[in-house]
């Protein structure tokens, strides 16, 4: 008797358990279409950005929506820091996300920086969760890798020019945000001048809101680097470097999985 009691009740649990699952899975939303940020953490690069919300359900007819700055919680000034460029959204019937843009100064992603702005509407109801949205500014940078570099015109005080092209591989080792060691900032020149060591080392690359520049002085000889003349065509990158002693050269760096950032 036991044993037939023990089995109808598991029988009934596996139905019940069934049936929740399923009805658990049909669950819709049938209610208003509320308003509401999608994410209430989101970041934005220098630049153009997004500013991304939604509703719980997707609209019936077009409706106006409008980004609200809440000053008060920002660290970021409006007009300093960035520009509102799109404050006011027409979120189309049948869409359950829209977006506004901001501008980003690249100083205040630089600094990461911060702004809090409000969602509302005079024709949606606002939902009772993700009212706020905590905007972080940033300078996203990826140049670690492994890169081919080919370098030219080689030139150091009273050694003759080396025309080139030097070629080899460089590596970029990410050491901090946006900060780069360099295996060789030389990227094969000293390995050609005579009476120099086979490779510089101690100079970093810095990528501020893709601005390169260099820091630090190397270890070998105490010099410190400079960059100008960046241009990116593709997967190249271009760029002179000119040394505190006088030397100098032009570097293309190529990558061999895809293009380069739209570096200056």
């Amino acid at each position: 008797m036991k044993k037939i009691f023990l089995a109808f009740f598991s029988i009934v649990l596996t139905v019940f358990f069934v049936n929740s699952c399923e009805e658990h899975e049909n669950l819709t939303y049938e209610g208003d279409s509320l308003l509401h940020f999608d994410r209430k953490d989101q970041t934005a690069p220098s630049g153009n950005a997004k500013v991304t919300y939604g509703v719980t359900k997707a609209v019936s007819g077009d409706h106006t929506v409008e980004l609200v700055l809440n000053s008060a919680k920002s660290t970021a000034v409006l007009g300093t820091d960035f520009t509102i460029v799109e404050g006011t959204d027409v979120l189309k019937s049948g869409s359950v996300l829209g977006d506004f843009v901001i501008n980003v100064n690249p100083a205040a992603a630089a600094a990461k920086k911060e702004v809090v702005f409000n969602v509302k509407s005079s024709t949606l109801k606002s939902a009772t969760f993700n009212q706020e949205v905590l905007v972080k500014f940033s300078c996203p940078s990826a140049l670690a890798g492994t890169y081919q570099y080919s370098t030219v015109n080689a030139f150091a005080p009273g050694l003759a020019v080396v025309p080139g092209p030097i070629t080899g591989n460089v590596i970029l080792q990410q050491v901090g945000d946006g900060i780069y060691s360099i295996s060789d900032s030389s990227f094969g020149a000293y390995s050609k001048w005579s009476g120099y060591a086979p490779a510089s080392t101690g100079i970093r690359l810095v990528d501020l809101c893709n601005t390169l520049s260099f820091t630090g002085a190397n270890i070998q000889y105490g010099d410190t680097w400079s960059i100008s003349d960046v241009v990116v065509n593709g997967n190249k990158l271009t760029f002179k470097w000119t040394t505190s002693y006088g030397e100098y050269a032009t570097t293309t760096l190529t990558k061999s999985n895809g293009n380069w950032p739209p570096l200056n």
